[in-house]
């Protein structure tokens, strides 16, 4: 491993093996007892004289046809969120800041092959009532419990790619009829559109948020969990490099 590519791979391999090292640590590949069942098991890392094998991790395409990460560290994973104590677990596609438009209904592709494993299909919009429950949760120091944290990521989309990886797309405004739990889908397909659901602005002022919130999840945590700006950020680029 040498030059640019070499630089951009070294965090990788070190995030993936901290990261197998958390899924070892806290026996990888169960769902906890509030989480919707969405199998993953602890991933296969080959060894190689270069590392593990990370095929997995790469020939990602984006979300958004057309889009780019974010420029802001703040719309990326492991960005701090004071508010709630916690962390951001996955990269925001705001039409603000990114390389295409998002807007309304904008489609949603997967970015790999895959199988379905959640597609809420029959997603009610988010309630007064839901949020001030969530509201009274987070100011009891619950905002990191999932069922708060799944309620605001709104009508939602995971894909199982193997190997322990599965992909989240949130806040969607709605899913093809062929999106269902246990369908195979190929990249490039459309799982989803544009939307605002699951936010605040959903019911105080609809359209105003609309964006994709997308989340790589390895196991239990999310990929570049732990790690500083500068390295989740070749992470999420290498996901993107063709497999060498």
């Amino acid at each position: 491993m040498n030059g640019k590519a070499g630089q951009l791979l070294r965090p990788l391999f070190a995030s993936i093996l901290l990261l197998l090292a958390i899924c070892a640590a806290a026996a990888c590949g169960g769902s906890s007892a509030n989480e919707p069942t969405a199998t993953a098991t602890r991933p296969a890392a080959t060894a190689t004289p270069e590392g593990p094998d990370l095929t997995i991790f790469r020939n990602f395409m984006s979300p958004v046809p057309g889009g780019c990460l974010p420029q802001s560290d703040a719309l990326m994973p492991n960005a701090p969120r004071e508010y709630r104590g916690g962390v951001h677990e996955g990269v925001d596609f705001y039409d603000y800041d990114n390389c295409t438009g998002i807007v309304t209904d904008l489609p949603v592709v997967a970015t790999k092959d895959g199988k379905i494993v959640r597609a809420d299909v029959e997603y009610s919009a988010l309630t007064q009532e839901e949020l001030a429950t969530a509201n009274a949760r987070i100011a009891a120091g619950e905002a990191n419990a999932f069922e708060v944290i799944d309620l605001f990521r709104g009508r939602q989309v995971w894909i199982d790619h193997g190997k322990g990886v599965i992909t989240r797309y949130s806040h969607l405004g709605g899913i093809p009829p062929a999106i269902e739990v246990g369908s195979a889908v190929v990249q490039g397909q459309t799982v989803g559109f544009i939307g605002d659901s699951g936010t605040p602005e959903s019911l105080s002022n609809p359209g105003q948020e609309d964006h994709l919130h997308w989340e790589v999840r390895l196991g239990e945590t999310f990929l570049g969990a732990g790690l500083p700006p500068e390295e989740v950020r070749a992470i999420y680029a290498a996901l993107f490099e063709p497999v060498p």
